[in-house]
């Protein structure tokens, strides 16, 4: 599992101008940006959000837009250090930290709120569980986790899309996806279809 967290992240560290540059713009993400106004507005205040696998930091910028305190966090150094650059840029405050879903480096109850916009795809199937733990253990109780995942069946290493490389895709039935929410201790669980083909994003509350 380790080696397949190195290989991916790497694959975004090789191109992560390219792939900061592409992923900015909203409107190539049918719906994105109401999912994420969304999740900023039901996260209790005033805690913190975590952006889990900020990437370039697109919905970083735009939860502490909407007045949100954001830890934005990954596991690919480049990725973080041009999300960071792009907010000085915009003259924005905000905590990065390289992070590993599996082990977050997080004290128990310490956010509102876990964005994680397409990043837990990326790990194996066997390792979901032990991701959504981490999730439930940070959040706050009433805190909210919102996790998109692509709708499918299987898992492996894939290659071309927006990146060149091979990245690991895990692809999950939405309803199956729920109840592995629901066993990691999250009620309240809701699926949405979002406005991008084949993507759907979990909602749970801790």
């Amino acid at each position: 599992m380790g080696e397949i967290t190195r290989q991916t992240c790497g694959c975004y560290d090789a191109n992560a101008n390219s792939y900061g540059e592409a992923s900015e713009d909203y409107d190539r993400f049918p719906g994105l940006r109401t999912e994420v106004v969304e999740f900023a507005r039901q996260a209790p205040h005033p805690m913190p959000v975590l952006d889990l696998g900020c990437g370039g930091g697109r919905d970083t910028r735009l939860l502490a837009s909407l007045g949100r305190t954001v830890i934005a966090g990954d596991y690919a150094p480049a990725m973080l250090e041009w999300a960071r650059s792009r907010s000085r840029e915009e003259g924005r405050t905000l905590g990065y930290l390289r992070l590993n879903a599996l082990t977050l480096p997080l004290r128990d109850e310490s956010v509102a709120g876990v964005w994680a916009s397409g990043s837990l795809l990326h790990i194996p199937s066997a390792g979901l569980e032990r991701a959504l733990a981490e999730v439930h253990r940070v959040l706050v109780p009433s805190g909210i986790a919102a996790i998109s995942m692509r709708v499918g069946d299987g898992e492996g290493w894939k290659e071309g899309g927006s990146l060149d490389g091979p990245r690991w895709f895990t692809f999950v039935d939405p309803d199956a996806f729920a109840d592995r929410l629901e066993a990691a201790g999250f009620t309240d669980v809701r699926i949405r279809f979002a406005g991008r083909a084949g993507w759907f994003i979990a909602v749970g509350t801790r």
